[in-house]
């Protein structure tokens, strides 16, 4: 039986991945951007250093609980981005195409975020401030993309 570090470990090394998920994702949509599309670049190298912090403050949490820190994303995350590398050999590098799947990937670490707050296991508040307010940055930048794709979708 688990005890109570190892499952907030296990908790928070969920979080790693999908934060390292995101970055990986973020540093995809820059490659496949559009020169022109500078606004795009920025806001996806926003997101991803966003992600690194949250990589680098889940971590120390894990090595404060001695255990030991995810260093990679989640088996989920690396079958996405093959499916994208597959998807983008036979679709344009568009800006809809790239903000839908930027949109995706924000919702899959938004449900990571709500898995980890609604762990059966003891969630200290600290923690638990720390998940929501991560959470709600994740919640913004989800919105933004859908906002540049809805944007978009009428230009376009």
């Amino acid at each position: 039986m688990q005890n109570n570090n190892e499952a907030l470990a296990d908790t928070f090394n969920e979080l790693i991945r999908i934060n390292f998920d995101r970055v990986y994702g973020y540093e995809k949509a820059v490659a496949e951007t559009e020169q022109v599309d500078i606004d795009l670049k920025a806001i996806f190298n926003e997101y991803a250093d966003m992600s690194r912090e949250y990589i680098a403050y889940w971590q120390q949490q894990v090595r404060s609980l001695g255990e030991e820190p995810a260093s990679d994303s989640t088996v989920r995350g690396k079958v996405y981005r093959v499916w994208m590398d597959v998807k983008s050999a036979v679709t344009n590098h568009d800006r809809e195409s790239i903000l839908n799947s930027c949109a995706f990937g924000e919702k899959a670490a938004i449900d990571a975020y709500e898995d980890a707050l609604s762990t059966n296991t003891h969630l200290p508040d600290e923690y638990r401030l720390a998940i929501v307010d991560q959470k709600s940055k994740l919640q913004a930048a989800h919105n933004k993309i859908e906002m540049y794709a809805n944007v978009n979708e009428k230009i376009g």
